[in-house]
Order: C-alpha cells, then structure tokens, then sequence
C-alpha cells in the first residue's frame, strides 16, 4: 500500500514539475518566410488579398484533401473573412488591417482558444516582388503542450509557410500567362497621322526595341508641345519567317501632319477596310496567335491585301497596369 502512495506522489511530482516547466517556457512565437518571384506586385497583392484564391496554392490542401472553406459575402479587404473544416478540426482568418501594395494583417482561429496575428509584407523590385508570410502570437498552455509533443511549432509550421509560397509564385506564373483572342470581323478603319521611328532586328528582340523606342517618341512629343490622338501602335512591314526577322514602326497617333527632325518621323495611315481582332494577355503570346487569325480571316471570307501593312493598337498596355493578363490589344489586316 505504501509502494502505491510513493508511486501516486512520484507522479503527482513529475505532473507538478513538467506543468511548471511547460507554464515557464517562452510561448512567444514570430515564424516566417520570404521568397522572392518574378510576379508584379499589384499582381501578387490582389491573389493573397482575396480569400478565394488561397484554394489554388494553399499547401494544407496537399495535406488534407477533406478540407471544405466556406466564404460569406466579403472575400478581400478588410472585413474579408472565411473558414474551413477538415480532418484535424475546424478554423477561421479574418483580415483585420492592409495597406495596399505594403501590408496585410489577419487574425487566425484554430478554435484551441487563442487568436494568433498572420502577416504579409511586400517589396517591390525592378521586375521581382518579395513576399514575406508569417504567423506571431503566443502558445496557450495547451498549446505549448502540444507543440512540444510535435517539436516545436517552427519546426512544424516553417515548412507550410515555404510550401505556400512556392506554390502561390506557381500559380501567379500560371495565371499571367493566360490569353485569348477574340474576332470582330470586318471594321473600317478610319487613319490618320502618326509619329513613328523604324526598326529591323529579330522577331525575338521586336518587344526590346518597342519598349526602347517608345519613350524616346514621347519624349520628343513632350519636348515639342505635341499631344497624342490616341493609344500607341506597332505597324508591321515585313515578317521573314525563314530568317526570323522582322521590320515594323513603332507610333504614336497624332491630330494633324507635323514636320519633325532627327529620326522621328511623320506618317500617314489611310482610311481602310480591315479584318480585326483583339488579344487579350502578354505580349509575348502575340506571334503565336497570328496564324489563328490569318485562318480565321480566310475561313470568313475575307482575303489580306498582298503586302499590306497590319498593326497592332496597344489599347491597354503595360504602361496602365502591371498585369499582363489584362492588357489588351487590337489588332488589324487590311483587306480586300
């Protein structure tokens, strides 16, 4: 009987010990991750803020296939909320603060009682946006127990953290590389006067030389007092497939003919019957699509005058918003 009230105190000792050491541990926890991707800021920025996209790379999907999220009225912004259920549970996240292209600030429940702070950073660089995604807080007696039976809730929570960021930059990647291209058919196209420069180079240096040759056009046109009647366009002389070059003007669309100096010049785009289409994405799809629509063209009825001169109107371009899935441009082939 004796044995079995020492070993009832020994126990009663090591509960007392152990809950004392776990009640003195630090429960202070800041975990985080950064990855830097070749993604627009404004690009990344609108993913994470809005809840519904997180299905699309949020790595505890890879870990529990039962998870079901339930989204109510608001999904981005502050005020967003949604929450989920699953094999380990249920849980909620709500944002609570943001600033725009900077910072997001949300609060997660796990239902274990307390309300950690998850956080997003954002830092821009020329052509690359570095992500930081955390979680701070502090660990709950239980869940100090918890996460010391798993080994530590860096060592558990770090991983996710870099997983998701891999898979968010793997889904932006996706997503920016999306395009299509829509037909209108027959449009008579009105003209006009524009000043332009000229270059011949390879197909694959074309979009270089456009972004190069642009500024200085505006440039000159600022320098000069002179206003613009319209959107930028790239007029195509010639295409050698066999050599993969090609010869094209970039212009820009001015009200009335102006003598100009130097190597920017004046032209004139005559009134005429053209066969248009508008594609929608990054410009680096546009040559791929130009087989479509000269098929489509003829499939219409319509037939390209020989050695005519296409072009493509940059309606909305890269210099109104960094994301390429929406920039927009018309394009037209003259036609018989």
């Amino acid at each position: 009987m004796k044995s079995l009230k020492y070993i009832f105190f020994l126990i009663l000792i090591a509960i007392i010990g152990s809950s004392v050491y776990i009640a003195t541990l630090n429960g202070n926890y800041d975990i985080h991750e950064s990855k830097t991707m070749k993604v627009p800021l404004s690009v990344v920025y609108k993913n994470i803020n809005d809840f519904k996209n997180w299905e699309d790379w949020g790595p505890w999907y890879e870990l529990d296939s039962t998870i079901i999220a339930t989204y109510p009225e608001k999904t981005s912004g502050i005020g967003a909320s949604y929450s989920w259920t699953g094999k380990d549970g249920t849980g909620s996240i709500k944002t609570i603060a943001v600033i725009k292209h900077k910072e997001i600030i949300q609060q997660i429940d796990f239902g274990s009682g307390t309300t950690p702070e998850v956080y997003w950073n954002f830092n821009s660089t020329k052509d690359s946006t570095e992500v930081i995604w955390g979680m701070r807080g502090i660990s709950s007696f239980s869940e100090k127990i918890y996460w010391l039976i798993k080994g530590g809730i860096e060592k558990n929570m770090q991983p996710m953290y870099k997983r998701g960021l891999e898979l968010l930059e793997i889904q932006l990647v996706k997503e920016m590389d999306k395009h299509s291209v829509e037909f209108k058919n027959e449009v008579d196209y009105g003209g006009g006067y524009y000043l332009y420069q000229t270059v011949s180079c390879r197909t694959e240096d074309a979009a270089k030389h456009t972004t190069k040759i642009l500024p200085e056009i505006v440039a000159y046109m600022k320098m000069n007092h002179i206003e613009a009647s319209g959107k930028p366009f790239k007029l195509n002389h010639q295409v050698d497939l066999l050599n993969n070059t090609v010869m094209f003007s970039v212009c820009i669309p001015v009200k009335e003919r102006i003598v100009t100096e130097g190597t920017i010049l004046t032209g004139f785009l005559a009134p005429q019957k053209t066969f248009k289409a508008i594609f929608k994405g990054n410009y680096k799809f546009l040559p791929t699509i130009w087989p479509d629509i000269y098929k489509t063209l003829e499939e219409s009825g319509f037939e390209a005058v020989q050695k005519g001169s296409s072009f493509e109107i940059y309606t909305i371009s890269a210099e109104d918003t960094d994301n390429p899935t929406e920039w927009l441009t018309e394009i037209y082939i003259p036609i018989l």
